[in-house]
């Protein structure tokens, strides 16, 4: 595997920024560089095949209310991934996973897979250090369906727990009013929500924004699903005054007598 071009790795390699009124010094000593990748499908059947970009997605923004966990953003992760064409699962392939972590700047790498979904879930975490590939953790939750927001909650535990923080009260409550603020309580509201993030990754603005629709009505108060509505119609505008500027500089090449070069087939999408 092919992980350290020099592409890849000034990309996305970008140093992180100290917050207001802090040295770089001490957001580096008191912040832990998180990466949280996307949940590997291990149950056999390809409807889950996309769940855990819900699932990895809800649990950044959970998470992000700590201040002393730095997420790195799903969005960056997902560009490594496709960039390194990675094929092995990162939860049974721990090297993967440390290798998008080193490249990443992340000082944890969070993986996980999803075994059963129906009736039963259960998901298996595996947390590692980066810098030695210490497995510092493992975890696994398992429950009926209908218990999936509790399910959530136990497995933000679990991950905060092997990054060896304890909470204070004030970020204890703050995570769980994130939490309720993203809450989406059945599977196939999450599968719906899974289906239009890998839309979204693979730059399916508009059908994301489709597929979307249903996944607003079934959570209509979630956070995190009006965020990411918003997003796809940003892209989508973004898109499109884009698509208007190549085509009206295409003309005036056109009158100019200068040839046009044609546009590149989009990947299409895989959801």
């Amino acid at each position: 595997m092919n992980c350290c071009r020099p592409l890849v790795l000034a990309l996305l390699t970008v140093p992180l920024l100290a917050l207001p009124g802090e040295s770089a010094e001490a957001q580096e000593e008191e912040r832990s560089v998180v990466a949280v990748l996307r949940y590997d499908n291990n149950t056999g059947d390809d409807k889950y095949e996309h769940l855990g970009r819900a699932f990895s997605s809800m649990m950044i923004s959970d998470l992000s209310v700590i201040e002393r966990i730095q997420l790195v953003e799903r969005s960056r992760l997902e560009e490594l991934i496709a960039e390194l064409d990675l094929q092995q699962s990162a939860y049974v392939d721990p090297e993967s996973a440390q290798s998008v972590g080193m490249i990443i700047g992340a000082q944890y790498v969070v993986a996980g897979a999803f075994v059963t979904v129906d009736p039963e879930m259960r998901m298996d975490t595996r947390i590692a250090k980066v810098e030695t590939s210490e497995i510092v953790t493992t975890a696994e939750v398992t429950g009926e369906q209908e218990s999936l927001f509790d399910l959530q909650q136990r497995l933000s535990d679990q991950v905060i727990e092997g990054l060896e923080l304890a909470l204070t009260v004030e970020e204890e409550r703050s995570l769980r009013e994130r939490q309720e603020a993203n809450r989406i309580d059945d599977v196939e509201t999450m599968v719906a929500f899974s289906q239009a993030l890998c839309l979204l990754d693979y730059g399916a603005y508009l059908d994301g924004i489709e597929a979307m629709q249903d996944v607003q009505e079934a959570a209509p108060g979630s956070a995190i699903v009006r965020a990411t509505l918003g997003l796809l119609r940003d892209k989508a505008e973004d898109e499109g005054r884009n698509r208007l500027r190549n085509e009206a500089n295409s003309r005036i090449g056109g009158l100019l007598g200068r040839r046009s070069q044609p546009e590149r087939p989009s990947r299409p999408p895989q959801c």
